[in-house]
């Protein structure tokens, strides 16, 4: 996790190689789901039994059928994602190398005030320079609050845009029966762990069923878990 010291906070909360790689598992299982065949008949079997697995099945496949394609929407969003996380990055970088500047100014031009109080104790004739260096010291603060204002607004819009991508990965299948409610507070706050990432995707898979198909209690959940979140 990156650490800004001279700003004195983190403005970029994220982690642009967690959502890349949270990106590349969710195409990577897309691929693997389209590569499964739909079960078939057993020849052998008939009967109300025989027809009523198939038909089980044959509601699940059409329920299923949509989740590769969700899976490549969220992962494409996460990719988007990524890549804004990194710039976002690189100016929380720059501005906290300014702040730590300006931080080291604003240092010496106190320690010139010091310094001018010091001496114009002893000699009013140098009244002149201790206006002068408190100018200098007025100056450096508001330079400083300058970035950190410009970090305040950047962290802003970090904030505004990790929810809109949250919004977009939550309105993939929007329509269909929600089993669960997860708690997305850590997708729209960060996006930066895969956990949290796991659980918005295992609302949007369970969202995504063209035919309705009441999934058993804890799907979300194992759907989450087999993809790598708590």
């Amino acid at each position: 996790m990156a650490e800004f010291r001279g700003l004195g906070f983190d403005p970029v909360p994220g982690r642009p190689d967690a959502v890349s790689e949270a990106a590349r598992r969710y195409a990577a299982a897309a691929t693997r789901l389209g590569e499964i065949p739909a079960p078939g008949e057993i020849p052998e079997w008939a009967g109300r039994s025989a027809r009523a697995l198939a038909d089980r099945a044959g509601r699940a496949t059409a329920g299923l059928a949509a989740v590769p394609q969700a899976l490549r929407a969220a992962a494409a969003i996460l990719d988007d994602w990524a890549g804004t996380l990194l710039a976002h990055h690189r100016r929380a970088e720059e501005l906290d190398h300014r702040a730590t500047a300006a931080r080291q100014a604003v240092t010496g031009a106190r320690d010139d005030v010091e310094q001018a109080e010091t001496e114009a104790q002893f000699s009013p004739a140098r009244h002149p320079d201790l206006t002068a260096a408190r100018t200098r010291l007025a100056a450096r603060q508001d330079d400083l609050d300058r970035v950190l204002a410009e970090a305040r607004e950047l962290e802003r819009g970090h904030t505004a845009e990790a929810a809109r991508v949250a919004d977009r990965l939550r309105a993939l299948g929007d329509g269909a029966p929600l089993p669960s409610a997860p708690d997305f507070r850590g997708v729209t706050t960060h996006l930066e762990t895969f956990s949290a990432l796991g659980r918005e995707l295992g609302v949007t898979v369970a969202k995504t069923p063209v035919v309705p198909v009441a999934p058993p209690a804890g799907a979300v959940g194992a759907f989450t878990a087999a993809l790598g979140g708590r």
